[in-house]
Protein backbone atom coordinates (compact mmCIF):
# COMPACT_ATOMS: atom_id res chain seq x y z
CA UNK A 1 0.00 0.00 0.00
CA UNK A 2 1.09 3.58 -1.06
CA UNK A 3 1.99 5.59 2.03
CA UNK A 4 0.96 9.49 1.42
CA UNK A 5 2.70 12.34 1.86
CA UNK A 6 2.09 14.54 4.68
CA UNK A 7 0.17 18.12 4.21
CA UNK A 8 1.78 21.29 6.11
CA UNK A 9 -0.48 23.87 7.48
CA UNK A 10 0.96 27.19 7.07
CA UNK A 11 0.27 29.80 9.08
CA UNK A 12 2.32 33.14 8.63
CA UNK A 13 2.91 35.63 11.59
CA UNK A 14 -0.14 37.80 12.19
CA UNK A 15 -0.03 41.36 11.67
CA UNK A 16 -1.02 42.38 15.48
CA UNK A 17 0.59 40.20 18.33
CA UNK A 18 -2.85 39.32 20.20
CA UNK A 19 -3.46 37.17 16.63
CA UNK A 20 -0.67 34.73 17.38
CA UNK A 21 -2.43 33.26 20.19
CA UNK A 22 -5.77 32.32 18.51
CA UNK A 23 -6.56 29.26 16.92
CA UNK A 24 -7.83 30.68 13.39
CA UNK A 25 -10.58 28.70 11.70
CA UNK A 26 -9.79 27.94 8.11
CA UNK A 27 -6.37 26.42 9.30
CA UNK A 28 -8.36 24.64 11.66
CA UNK A 29 -10.89 22.97 8.79
CA UNK A 30 -7.84 22.32 6.73
CA UNK A 31 -6.66 20.05 9.08
CA UNK A 32 -10.00 18.69 9.94
CA UNK A 33 -10.53 17.57 6.10
CA UNK A 34 -7.48 16.42 5.68
CA UNK A 35 -7.47 14.13 8.69
CA UNK A 36 -10.87 12.85 7.94
CA UNK A 37 -8.72 11.80 4.27
CA UNK A 38 -6.38 10.08 6.80
CA UNK A 39 -3.34 12.39 5.90
CA UNK A 40 -0.92 13.23 8.16
CA UNK A 41 -0.94 17.21 9.04
CA UNK A 42 1.71 19.36 10.29
CA UNK A 43 0.96 22.78 11.46
CA UNK A 44 3.41 25.49 11.45
CA UNK A 45 2.74 28.47 13.02
CA UNK A 46 5.00 31.49 12.06
CA UNK A 47 4.59 33.60 15.01
CA UNK A 48 5.86 30.95 16.75
CA UNK A 49 7.95 28.66 14.81
CA UNK A 50 10.30 28.97 11.45
CA UNK A 51 8.86 27.08 8.33
CA UNK A 52 11.73 24.89 8.00
CA UNK A 53 10.79 23.47 11.38
CA UNK A 54 7.37 22.03 9.86
CA UNK A 55 8.62 20.33 6.78
CA UNK A 56 9.84 16.74 6.70
CA UNK A 57 11.26 14.46 4.05
CA UNK A 58 7.05 13.16 4.24
CA UNK A 59 5.98 16.93 2.93
CA UNK A 60 3.93 16.96 -0.22
CA UNK A 61 1.74 19.93 0.04
CA UNK A 62 2.05 23.29 2.31
CA UNK A 63 -1.63 25.08 2.25
CA UNK A 64 -1.87 28.34 3.05
CA UNK A 65 -5.40 30.30 4.14
CA UNK A 66 -4.81 33.69 3.83
CA UNK A 67 -6.18 37.37 5.10
CA UNK A 68 -5.62 40.53 3.84
CA UNK A 69 -3.05 41.38 6.56
CA UNK A 70 -1.28 38.78 5.99
CA UNK A 71 -1.50 38.13 2.56
CA UNK A 72 2.65 39.89 1.76
CA UNK A 73 3.80 37.38 4.03
CA UNK A 74 1.76 34.45 2.69
CA UNK A 75 3.66 35.32 -0.41
CA UNK A 76 6.92 35.84 1.02
CA UNK A 77 6.71 32.18 2.55
CA UNK A 78 5.55 30.41 -0.26
CA UNK A 79 8.20 31.65 -2.63
CA UNK A 80 10.81 30.85 0.39
CA UNK A 81 9.10 27.33 0.69
CA UNK A 82 9.49 26.61 -3.39
CA UNK A 83 13.46 27.48 -3.06
CA UNK A 84 13.75 25.11 -0.48
CA UNK A 85 11.63 22.23 -1.64
CA UNK A 86 10.36 22.74 -5.14
CA UNK A 87 8.59 19.60 -5.23
CA UNK A 88 6.08 20.64 -2.99
CA UNK A 89 2.79 21.64 -3.53
CA UNK A 90 1.41 24.76 -2.36
CA UNK A 91 -2.54 26.06 -2.52
CA UNK A 92 -4.09 28.86 -1.01
CA UNK A 93 -7.42 29.77 -0.41
CA UNK A 94 -9.18 32.02 2.26
CA UNK A 95 -10.91 35.59 2.49
CA UNK A 96 -8.13 37.86 0.78
CA UNK A 97 -7.90 35.02 -2.11
CA UNK A 98 -11.62 34.74 -2.66
CA UNK A 99 -12.02 38.97 -3.11
CA UNK A 100 -9.40 39.02 -5.47
CA UNK A 101 -10.31 36.16 -7.59
CA UNK A 102 -8.91 35.84 -10.96
CA UNK A 103 -6.59 38.31 -10.81
CA UNK A 104 -4.33 36.52 -7.81
CA UNK A 105 -2.30 33.53 -10.02
CA UNK A 106 -0.77 36.50 -11.60
CA UNK A 107 0.47 38.29 -8.18
CA UNK A 108 1.67 35.01 -6.62
CA UNK A 109 3.58 32.50 -9.25
CA UNK A 110 4.49 30.52 -5.85
CA UNK A 111 0.94 29.41 -5.25
CA UNK A 112 0.56 25.84 -7.84
CA UNK A 113 -2.75 25.98 -6.91
CA UNK A 114 -5.59 28.99 -6.04
CA UNK A 115 -9.08 27.80 -4.42
CA UNK A 116 -11.59 30.50 -4.67
CA UNK A 117 -14.93 30.52 -2.35
CA UNK A 118 -16.15 27.77 -0.01
CA UNK A 119 -14.26 25.25 -1.61
CA UNK A 120 -12.46 23.21 0.61
CA UNK A 121 -14.24 19.77 -0.14
CA UNK A 122 -13.51 20.35 -4.02
CA UNK A 123 -9.82 21.42 -3.16
CA UNK A 124 -9.16 18.21 -0.47
CA UNK A 125 -9.26 16.17 -3.83
CA UNK A 126 -6.33 18.13 -5.59
CA UNK A 127 -4.67 17.91 -1.88
CA UNK A 128 -5.00 14.05 -1.47
CA UNK A 129 -3.60 13.39 -5.36
CA UNK A 130 -0.90 15.56 -4.49
CA UNK A 131 0.01 13.29 -1.45
CA UNK A 132 0.02 10.40 -3.09
CA UNK A 133 1.83 11.42 -6.04
CA UNK A 134 -0.90 11.01 -8.31
CA UNK A 135 -1.15 13.61 -11.64
CA UNK A 136 -2.29 17.01 -10.98
CA UNK A 137 -2.00 19.97 -13.33
CA UNK A 138 0.87 22.38 -12.98
CA UNK A 139 -1.53 25.07 -12.05
CA UNK A 140 -5.23 25.35 -11.32
CA UNK A 141 -8.20 27.56 -10.14
CA UNK A 142 -10.60 25.42 -8.00
CA UNK A 143 -14.31 27.10 -7.09
CA UNK A 144 -16.63 25.57 -5.78
CA UNK A 145 -19.90 24.10 -7.59
CA UNK A 146 -21.65 27.53 -6.64
CA UNK A 147 -21.13 30.59 -4.43
CA UNK A 148 -24.30 30.01 -2.62
CA UNK A 149 -23.05 30.00 1.54
CA UNK A 150 -22.36 25.92 2.97
CA UNK A 151 -21.35 25.28 6.00
CA UNK A 152 -18.57 22.52 6.52
CA UNK A 153 -19.99 18.81 6.97
CA UNK A 154 -17.55 18.07 9.77
CA UNK A 155 -17.02 19.10 13.26
CA UNK A 156 -13.94 21.32 13.66
CA UNK A 157 -11.26 19.10 15.28
CA UNK A 158 -8.43 21.59 17.00
CA UNK A 159 -6.03 19.11 17.76
CA UNK A 160 -3.35 20.66 15.49
CA UNK A 161 -3.00 23.74 17.56
CA UNK A 162 -0.51 23.05 20.74
CA UNK A 163 -2.47 23.48 23.82
CA UNK A 164 0.90 25.27 25.55
CA UNK A 165 0.90 28.65 23.21
CA UNK A 166 -2.50 29.86 22.62
CA UNK A 167 -5.40 30.63 24.73
CA UNK A 168 -7.93 28.47 25.54
CA UNK A 169 -10.13 30.38 23.69
CA UNK A 170 -11.88 28.51 20.40
CA UNK A 171 -13.67 29.61 16.95
CA UNK A 172 -16.81 28.21 16.51
CA UNK A 173 -19.03 28.75 13.03
CA UNK A 174 -22.93 28.55 13.67
CA UNK A 175 -23.66 30.14 10.28
CA UNK A 176 -22.03 31.43 7.02
CA UNK A 177 -23.44 34.88 5.36
CA UNK A 178 -24.98 37.72 6.64
CA UNK A 179 -28.55 38.87 6.60
CA UNK A 180 -27.11 42.90 6.50
CA UNK A 181 -25.78 43.65 3.22
CA UNK A 182 -23.19 46.56 4.54
CA UNK A 183 -21.77 48.28 1.05
CA UNK A 184 -18.30 48.97 2.73
CA UNK A 185 -18.14 45.17 3.37
CA UNK A 186 -17.01 41.98 1.54
CA UNK A 187 -19.30 39.04 3.10
CA UNK A 188 -21.87 39.99 0.03
CA UNK A 189 -18.52 38.66 -2.38
CA UNK A 190 -16.99 35.70 -0.07
CA UNK A 191 -20.47 34.29 -0.89
CA UNK A 192 -24.49 34.15 -1.50
CA UNK A 193 -27.03 33.56 1.04
CA UNK A 194 -27.18 32.26 4.27
CA UNK A 195 -26.04 29.05 5.27
CA UNK A 196 -26.63 27.25 9.27
CA UNK A 197 -25.42 24.16 11.36
CA UNK A 198 -27.65 21.81 12.60
CA UNK A 199 -28.09 23.09 16.34
CA UNK A 200 -27.08 19.77 17.25
CA UNK A 201 -24.01 19.48 15.43
CA UNK A 202 -23.02 23.12 17.31
CA UNK A 203 -23.95 21.65 20.55
CA UNK A 204 -21.52 18.88 20.09
CA UNK A 205 -18.56 20.96 19.37
CA UNK A 206 -19.46 23.11 22.40
CA UNK A 207 -19.84 19.21 24.67
CA UNK A 208 -16.37 18.32 23.02
CA UNK A 209 -14.80 21.59 24.00
CA UNK A 210 -16.32 21.17 27.73
CA UNK A 211 -14.89 17.33 27.57
CA UNK A 212 -11.29 18.79 27.16
CA UNK A 213 -11.43 21.72 28.94
CA UNK A 214 -13.87 21.50 31.41
CA UNK A 215 -14.95 25.04 30.81
CA UNK A 216 -15.07 26.70 27.39
CA UNK A 217 -14.29 29.83 25.87
CA UNK A 218 -15.82 30.43 22.19
CA UNK A 219 -16.38 32.82 19.91
CA UNK A 220 -18.51 32.75 16.92
CA UNK A 221 -17.20 33.95 14.02
CA UNK A 222 -20.48 34.44 12.54
CA UNK A 223 -20.84 37.92 10.74
CA UNK A 224 -23.56 38.26 12.82
CA UNK A 225 -24.94 35.94 15.09
CA UNK A 226 -27.59 38.43 16.46
CA UNK A 227 -29.25 38.71 13.29
CA UNK A 228 -30.36 34.88 12.88
CA UNK A 229 -33.46 34.80 13.65
CA UNK A 230 -35.24 31.66 14.68
CA UNK A 231 -32.00 29.74 14.00
CA UNK A 232 -30.32 31.73 16.72
CA UNK A 233 -33.70 31.13 19.39
CA UNK A 234 -33.36 27.22 18.71
CA UNK A 235 -29.93 27.45 19.30
CA UNK A 236 -30.08 29.52 22.85
CA UNK A 237 -32.89 27.12 23.60
CA UNK A 238 -30.40 24.54 23.00
CA UNK A 239 -27.55 25.94 25.30
CA UNK A 240 -29.54 26.82 27.77
CA UNK A 241 -31.18 23.99 28.33
CA UNK A 242 -27.33 21.50 28.23
CA UNK A 243 -26.45 24.18 30.48
CA UNK A 244 -22.60 23.99 29.58
CA UNK A 245 -19.95 25.57 31.49
CA UNK A 246 -19.37 27.39 28.48
CA UNK A 247 -18.54 31.26 28.01
CA UNK A 248 -18.68 33.20 24.74
CA UNK A 249 -18.73 35.91 22.71
CA UNK A 250 -20.03 37.00 18.79
CA UNK A 251 -20.92 39.97 16.40
CA UNK A 252 -23.99 42.14 17.11
CA UNK A 253 -26.41 44.67 15.57
CA UNK A 254 -28.04 46.95 17.99
CA UNK A 255 -31.65 46.38 16.09
CA UNK A 256 -31.70 42.67 17.23
CA UNK A 257 -31.16 43.28 20.96
CA UNK A 258 -34.11 43.64 23.24
CA UNK A 259 -34.27 43.19 27.09
CA UNK A 260 -35.77 39.85 26.79
CA UNK A 261 -33.26 38.75 23.70
CA UNK A 262 -30.20 39.74 26.12
CA UNK A 263 -31.42 37.78 29.22
CA UNK A 264 -31.63 35.01 26.67
CA UNK A 265 -27.64 35.49 25.42
CA UNK A 266 -26.92 35.81 29.13
CA UNK A 267 -28.24 32.63 29.89
CA UNK A 268 -26.59 31.25 27.19
CA UNK A 269 -23.36 32.12 28.45
CA UNK A 270 -23.06 35.10 26.45
CA UNK A 271 -20.11 37.36 28.05
CA UNK A 272 -19.46 40.20 25.53
CA UNK A 273 -20.80 41.04 22.09
CA UNK A 274 -18.86 43.24 19.38
CA UNK A 275 -20.85 45.39 18.10
CA UNK A 276 -20.10 46.97 14.13
CA UNK A 277 -21.65 50.66 14.74
CA UNK A 278 -19.45 52.50 12.34
CA UNK A 279 -21.06 56.10 12.78
CA UNK A 280 -23.99 57.83 14.83
CA UNK A 281 -23.88 60.98 12.59
CA UNK A 282 -26.45 61.32 9.91
CA UNK A 283 -25.85 61.19 6.34
CA UNK A 284 -22.51 58.96 6.45
CA UNK A 285 -23.22 55.35 4.10
CA UNK A 286 -23.12 52.59 6.36
CA UNK A 287 -26.31 50.87 5.07
CA UNK A 288 -27.33 50.15 8.48
CA UNK A 289 -30.40 50.62 10.49
CA UNK A 290 -29.10 52.10 13.76
CA UNK A 291 -27.36 55.65 11.95
CA UNK A 292 -31.18 56.72 11.46
CA UNK A 293 -32.98 55.30 14.94
CA UNK A 294 -29.68 56.32 17.12
CA UNK A 295 -31.43 55.55 20.82
CA UNK A 296 -31.67 52.04 19.67
CA UNK A 297 -27.92 51.92 19.83
CA UNK A 298 -28.26 53.33 23.75
CA UNK A 299 -31.61 51.18 24.51
CA UNK A 300 -29.49 48.01 23.35
CA UNK A 301 -26.36 48.51 24.89
CA UNK A 302 -28.13 49.07 28.36
CA UNK A 303 -29.82 46.14 28.30
CA UNK A 304 -26.92 44.37 27.14
CA UNK A 305 -24.85 45.89 30.27
CA UNK A 306 -27.58 44.82 32.26
CA UNK A 307 -27.23 41.00 31.87
CA UNK A 308 -23.36 41.65 32.71
CA UNK A 309 -22.62 41.32 28.90
CA UNK A 310 -19.33 43.39 27.96
CA UNK A 311 -19.99 45.67 24.99
CA UNK A 312 -17.53 46.87 22.34
CA UNK A 313 -18.77 48.81 20.29
CA UNK A 314 -16.49 49.47 16.30
CA UNK A 315 -16.58 52.37 14.80
CA UNK A 316 -14.73 53.35 10.79
CA UNK A 317 -14.28 57.12 10.65
CA UNK A 318 -14.23 58.34 6.55
CA UNK A 319 -16.97 56.24 5.22
CA UNK A 320 -18.53 58.05 2.57
CA UNK A 321 -20.46 61.65 3.44
CA UNK A 322 -17.68 61.51 6.49
CA UNK A 323 -16.25 65.01 7.58
CA UNK A 324 -15.15 66.41 11.23
CA UNK A 325 -18.45 67.39 11.54
CA UNK A 326 -20.12 64.20 11.27
CA UNK A 327 -17.22 62.54 13.32
CA UNK A 328 -17.83 65.22 16.32
CA UNK A 329 -21.45 64.12 15.99
CA UNK A 330 -20.63 60.88 16.53
CA UNK A 331 -18.59 61.56 19.96
CA UNK A 332 -21.46 63.61 21.04
CA UNK A 333 -23.55 60.39 20.63
CA UNK A 334 -21.21 58.11 22.36
CA UNK A 335 -21.75 60.46 25.62
CA UNK A 336 -24.96 59.03 26.07
CA UNK A 337 -24.37 55.09 25.07
CA UNK A 338 -21.67 54.55 27.35
CA UNK A 339 -19.73 51.76 25.64
CA UNK A 340 -17.63 49.40 28.00
CA UNK A 341 -15.16 49.40 25.09
CA UNK A 342 -14.75 51.67 21.56
CA UNK A 343 -12.45 50.86 18.44
CA UNK A 344 -12.20 51.73 14.93
CA UNK A 345 -9.79 52.50 12.03
CA UNK A 346 -9.95 54.17 8.75
CA UNK A 347 -12.15 53.43 6.06
CA UNK A 348 -10.71 51.54 2.86
CA UNK A 349 -11.89 49.97 0.03
CA UNK A 350 -12.46 46.40 0.21
CA UNK A 351 -12.14 44.37 -2.98
CA UNK A 352 -15.81 43.10 -4.31
CA UNK A 353 -17.49 45.14 -1.72
CA UNK A 354 -21.14 47.07 -3.10
CA UNK A 355 -18.28 50.74 -2.59
CA UNK A 356 -16.36 49.27 -4.95
CA UNK A 357 -18.29 47.69 -7.57
CA UNK A 358 -20.14 50.97 -8.06
CA UNK A 359 -17.74 53.76 -6.63
CA UNK A 360 -19.15 56.56 -8.53
CA UNK A 361 -22.48 56.23 -6.78
CA UNK A 362 -21.24 56.77 -3.34
CA UNK A 363 -19.02 59.46 -4.69
CA UNK A 364 -16.25 57.69 -4.39
CA UNK A 365 -12.85 58.47 -6.64
CA UNK A 366 -10.40 55.52 -7.52
CA UNK A 367 -7.21 57.12 -7.54
CA UNK A 368 -5.47 53.51 -8.71
CA UNK A 369 -6.87 51.35 -11.41
CA UNK A 370 -5.00 48.52 -9.98
CA UNK A 371 -5.12 49.47 -6.41
CA UNK A 372 -7.05 45.78 -6.10
CA UNK A 373 -3.65 44.11 -6.47
CA UNK A 374 -1.99 45.70 -4.24
CA UNK A 375 -4.35 45.96 -1.26
CA UNK A 376 -2.71 43.73 0.25
CA UNK A 377 0.20 46.23 0.60
CA UNK A 378 -2.13 48.77 1.40
CA UNK A 379 -2.65 47.56 4.77
CA UNK A 380 0.16 48.14 6.16
CA UNK A 381 1.63 51.56 4.02
CA UNK A 382 -1.35 52.80 2.51
CA UNK A 383 -0.42 54.45 -0.58
CA UNK A 384 -3.65 56.98 -2.08
CA UNK A 385 -5.75 55.35 -4.03
CA UNK A 386 -9.05 56.59 -3.49
CA UNK A 387 -10.74 59.73 -2.04
CA UNK A 388 -14.13 60.59 -1.24
CA UNK A 389 -15.93 63.07 -2.23
CA UNK A 390 -15.29 64.60 1.64
CA UNK A 391 -12.04 63.24 2.67
CA UNK A 392 -8.84 62.31 0.73
CA UNK A 393 -7.48 58.78 2.95
CA UNK A 394 -4.70 60.98 4.76
CA UNK A 395 -7.40 63.24 6.48
CA UNK A 396 -9.59 60.15 7.29
CA UNK A 397 -6.20 58.28 8.75
CA UNK A 398 -5.71 62.19 10.61
CA UNK A 399 -9.70 62.28 12.15
CA UNK A 400 -9.05 58.60 13.12
CA UNK A 401 -6.22 59.57 15.70
CA UNK A 402 -8.34 62.58 16.67
CA UNK A 403 -11.42 59.90 17.31
CA UNK A 404 -8.95 57.74 19.70
CA UNK A 405 -7.47 60.97 21.19
CA UNK A 406 -10.93 62.21 22.58
CA UNK A 407 -11.91 58.45 23.50
CA UNK A 408 -9.01 58.07 25.56
CA UNK A 409 -9.21 61.32 26.76
CA UNK A 410 -13.31 61.79 28.37
CA UNK A 411 -13.07 58.58 30.00
CA UNK A 412 -16.04 57.75 27.32
CA UNK A 413 -15.04 53.87 27.18
CA UNK A 414 -12.07 51.81 27.16
CA UNK A 415 -10.09 52.14 23.86
CA UNK A 416 -10.19 49.04 21.69
CA UNK A 417 -11.01 46.52 24.59
CA UNK A 418 -12.71 44.36 21.90
CA UNK A 419 -14.86 41.04 23.08
CA UNK A 420 -11.58 39.07 21.52
CA UNK A 421 -9.37 40.57 24.51
CA UNK A 422 -11.82 40.06 27.15
CA UNK A 423 -12.81 36.49 26.19
CA UNK A 424 -8.60 35.50 26.40
CA UNK A 425 -8.58 36.94 29.75
CA UNK A 426 -11.31 35.53 30.88
CA UNK A 427 -10.20 31.85 29.55
CA UNK A 428 -7.17 32.03 31.87
CA UNK A 429 -8.76 33.13 35.00
CA UNK A 430 -9.18 37.01 34.99
CA UNK A 431 -12.04 38.86 35.64
CA UNK A 432 -13.38 42.22 33.26
CA UNK A 433 -13.00 44.54 36.31
CA UNK A 434 -9.63 44.02 36.68
CA UNK A 435 -9.06 43.98 32.89
CA UNK A 436 -10.68 47.53 32.38
CA UNK A 437 -9.12 48.17 35.63
CA UNK A 438 -5.39 47.43 34.21
CA UNK A 439 -6.63 49.37 30.42
CA UNK A 440 -7.22 52.49 31.76
CA UNK A 441 -4.15 52.87 33.86
CA UNK A 442 -0.97 54.85 32.88
CA UNK A 443 1.92 53.27 31.05
CA UNK A 444 3.77 54.61 33.79
CA UNK A 445 1.89 53.56 36.65
CA UNK A 446 2.16 49.89 35.25
CA UNK A 447 4.92 47.29 36.36
CA UNK A 448 6.98 45.94 33.75
CA UNK A 449 5.20 42.79 33.40
CA UNK A 450 1.78 44.10 33.60
CA UNK A 451 2.76 46.75 30.76
CA UNK A 452 4.23 43.95 28.75
CA UNK A 453 1.37 41.90 28.46
CA UNK A 454 -1.29 45.20 27.90
CA UNK A 455 0.75 46.16 24.86
CA UNK A 456 0.19 43.03 23.41
CA UNK A 457 -2.99 42.54 24.49
CA UNK A 458 -3.76 46.54 23.00
CA UNK A 459 -2.08 45.45 19.89
CA UNK A 460 0.51 48.03 20.55
CA UNK A 461 3.13 45.40 18.96
CA UNK A 462 2.83 43.77 15.61
CA UNK A 463 3.39 39.96 15.24
CA UNK A 464 6.88 41.15 13.61
CA UNK A 465 8.06 42.42 17.36
CA UNK A 466 6.94 39.40 19.52
CA UNK A 467 10.01 37.60 19.90
CA UNK A 468 9.08 33.72 19.64
CA UNK A 469 10.72 32.99 23.15
CA UNK A 470 8.34 35.88 24.87
CA UNK A 471 5.24 34.67 22.69
CA UNK A 472 5.88 31.06 23.50
CA UNK A 473 5.81 32.70 27.67
CA UNK A 474 2.66 34.90 26.66
CA UNK A 475 -0.11 32.74 27.58
CA UNK A 476 1.40 31.71 30.68
CA UNK A 477 2.34 34.65 31.99
CA UNK A 478 -0.61 36.17 31.53
CA UNK A 479 -2.93 33.78 33.09
CA UNK A 480 0.08 34.47 36.47
CA UNK A 481 -0.64 37.69 36.28
CA UNK A 482 -4.40 37.77 35.83
CA UNK A 483 -4.62 35.63 38.95
CA UNK A 484 -2.02 37.97 40.93
CA UNK A 485 -4.51 41.27 40.07
CA UNK A 486 -7.53 39.16 40.66
CA UNK A 487 -6.63 38.50 44.21
CA UNK A 488 -5.40 42.49 44.35
CA UNK A 489 -8.64 43.62 43.12
CA UNK A 490 -10.52 41.88 45.98
CA UNK A 491 -8.74 42.72 48.60
CA UNK A 492 -9.81 44.78 51.32
CA UNK A 493 -7.02 47.36 50.45
CA UNK A 494 -7.77 47.69 46.86
CA UNK A 495 -10.89 49.14 45.03
CA UNK A 496 -11.70 47.03 42.32
CA UNK A 497 -11.86 49.19 39.69
CA UNK A 498 -9.77 52.01 39.04
CA UNK A 499 -12.40 54.88 37.85
CA UNK A 500 -11.68 56.34 34.38
CA UNK A 501 -9.97 59.85 33.64
CA UNK A 502 -12.11 62.51 33.90
CA UNK A 503 -14.59 63.00 30.78
CA UNK A 504 -13.74 66.73 29.26
CA UNK A 505 -15.77 68.36 26.24
CA UNK A 506 -15.05 67.00 23.25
Amino acid sequence: MVRPGSVLVVRPATSRAIGAFWRNLGHTMVATHAMARGLDVDMADLSFDDVESGLSSDTKVAVFSLYIDDFSRGLEVAAQLKRARPDIVTFVGGPHVTMVGDDIPGMADSFDHVAIGDCLPEAMALIEDACFSRALPDRSTIRASSFDARMDHLMPDYSIWSRDRYFPLYPVEFSRGCRQRCPFCTDPVLRRGLAVNPVTKTLRTLENLVATDDVAYVRFVDSSLTSLGHELDTLLDAMIAANLPVSWSAYAYPHDITPYVAQRLAAAGCRAVFMGIETMAQGVRTGKHHTKRPNEIACSVRALQDQGIFVHGNFIIGLPGETAETVKQTLDGLDAVRFDSVGGGPFYLAPGSTFTQRPERFGIEVLDPYWMRRAHENFYHPVPYFRTSTLTQLEMANLTVDFRTQIQRSGLACWNLSDFVVLCWLSVGGDIATLKRLWVTPPADLARDRLAIVDVLRERNSGDSLTRQRARNFVSSVQTVAAAERVRSHSPNQSHERPMEPRSDH
